[in-house]
């Protein structure tokens, strides 16, 4: 057994994690979370000074720093942060942070240290769905083999899909997870590919004269010129959606406090939402279904709102094939240090550990 440092790095949250990774028999689960530690991104002008944090006690302060200065090592890091990964490194889209591998090298002594997309981490986390409590939203038909998408929004809109994907679209039971020996499981998510996503940056399309006026009500306001999906199916978009509808500016967390008073608004955001999700599985052909995650779901009953369901199936020539698509709600927010610790077991096996 080892341990693996797993990080999901946001542009709201820095959440990191250590985890166990099992034995070979059925009667250990693959990883064990063995504790957590969340930090806001903006209190830390760098990631290095984050990574520095580590070291500091938890705030019970009954267990020390979440990394002591002496112990074990983790033999392997996986960071997940919200940006294109290139190389060693990534310059995150909405903090103004370089993630390096070397700086993690350096700060923790952590030889194996890996970077990979926070989606794809989202994508590795779905790939065992028992432990990030995916509840169904949409019923459907996956077609089998099919490529599955990931999407969902935060501070952000970010997108993954995964490919051949072996294991059945609908959770397990941990009945059946417990049957099946870890060689065979661990060999079928070997199996499966991830393809992480900027699309978020795309334009997001409008319709009709009221999306048009909200659109320009958008760029007066932002002081952009082009509205991609970040700026709309995110928590600062429907802080723009609140502002136009009531001509009032608050910062997201106050407008999802005050939804239930304004619900316009919701249904705006909702109906926006289901169209980026929409317009995603069309676009890649995931006839395999999808799994909706990311903050904003889990703070806002939009998945849940009508306009969501009706926008999401909303197509002239497509209608049937959207609503054969299973949609699940991914409800665990430590999905992505699931799935990046996942992702760092698999690199393990592969070097035979």
């Amino acid at each position: 057994m080892y341990t693996i440092l797993a990080a999901d790095i946001g542009g709201t949250n820095c959440r990191f994690a250590l985890f166990r990774a099992g034995g070979e028999s059925p009667e250990k689960p693959l990883l064990s979370l063995l504790r957590e530690k969340w930090l806001p991104g903006n209190d830390y002008p760098e990631f290095r000074q984050a990574l520095q944090a580590l070291r500091a006690p938890l705030a019970d302060g009954k267990d020390g720093p979440f990394l002591p200065e002496s112990g074990t090592i983790p033999a392997i890091a996986v960071l997940a942060p919200a940006g294109p990964v290139e190389g060693d490194s990534c310059r995150l889209s909405n903090l103004p942070w370089v993630i390096r591998a070397d700086d993690l090298r350096r700060e923790l002594g952590i030889a194996d240290v890996r970077l990979i997309n926070d989606f794809a981490a989202q994508a590795y986390a779905c790939l065992m769905p028992e432990n990030i409590d995916a509840a169904p939203i949409l019923p459907g038909r996956p077609v089998p083999g099919a490529p599955v998408a990931v999407a969902g929004a935060g501070t952000g809109f970010g997108q993954a899909l995964i490919l051949n994907k072996n294991r059945p679209f609908a959770p397990s039971t941990q009945e059946a997870l417990e049957m099946a020996p870890h060689g065979r499981v661990l060999r079928d998510l070997m199996r499966a590919e991830i393809l992480p996503s900027e699309g978020g940056h795309c334009d997001f399309p409008f319709t009709g004269k009221d999306e048009l006026a909200f659109a320009d009500f958008v760029r007066r306001n932002a002081g952009i010129d082009r509205i991609i999906g970040d700026a709309i199916v995110s928590g600062s978009g429907l802080a723009h959606i609140f502002a136009f509808l009531t001509g009032e500016r608050l910062p997201p967390n106050e407008v999802t406090a005050r939804l239930s008073s304004q619900p316009k608004a919701l249904e705006w955001y909702a109906r926006f939402y289901g169209r980026a999700c929409r317009n995603y599985v069309l676009a890649t052909l995931a006839l395999g279904g999808l799994y909706v995650t990311g903050g904003m779901a889990l703070r806002v009953p939009v998945l849940s709102h009508p306009a969501f369901a009706a926008e999401f199936h909303h197509s002239a020539v497509q209608k049937r094939l959207l609503q054969n698509l299973p949609v699940f709600h991914v409800r665990k927010p430590e999905a992505g240090l699931w799935g990046a610790a996942l992702y760092g077991l698999l690199r393990m096996e592969e070097k035979g550990c």
